[in-house]
């Protein structure tokens, strides 16, 4: 798939895939969504991270995810620890934003809605 001039790949990896020659520091952007909930898993996958992004150049991970219980700050502290930082964004999308906090009001629509389980956060993870 191609966006003008930049090639787009979509990939699946196994987080605890460890031969990764071909991939290592490959990447400038990573786009994820709903990966954090399996905490068995954080550590890999946060060296996963640190290994596909370029470590010399711009990069950057997108990640969507709900807190879901201590979840994600768990997954948030094995970045940390793996050294790679990171900014966690509530309201990133105002469309997004407006929808969440009807759903939080109780809307029918989706009447189980639970922020903490539900509503994705953008975290934003660099070298």
């Amino acid at each position: 798939m191609a966006f003008s001039d930049t090639s787009v790949k979509a990939m699946e990896l196994h987080w605890n895939q460890h031969e990764l020659s071909e991939l290592t520091n490959m990447f400038d952007i990573i786009v994820a969504s709903d990966c954090t909930f399996f905490k068995e898993f954080h550590k890999d996958l946060a060296s996963l991270i640190k290994v596909l992004l370029k470590a010399n150049e711009t990069s950057e991970a997108f990640f969507f995810s709900p807190k879901r219980g201590d979840s994600l700050d768990k997954f948030l502290k094995e970045i940390e620890d793996i050294g790679l930082n990171y900014v966690l964004t509530e309201k990133y999308d105002e469309q997004v934003w407006k929808r969440h906090e009807t759903l939080a009001k109780g809307d029918e629509s989706w009447p189980s809605y639970d922020k903490n389980h539900c509503y994705p956060l953008l975290i934003q993870i660099t070298n």
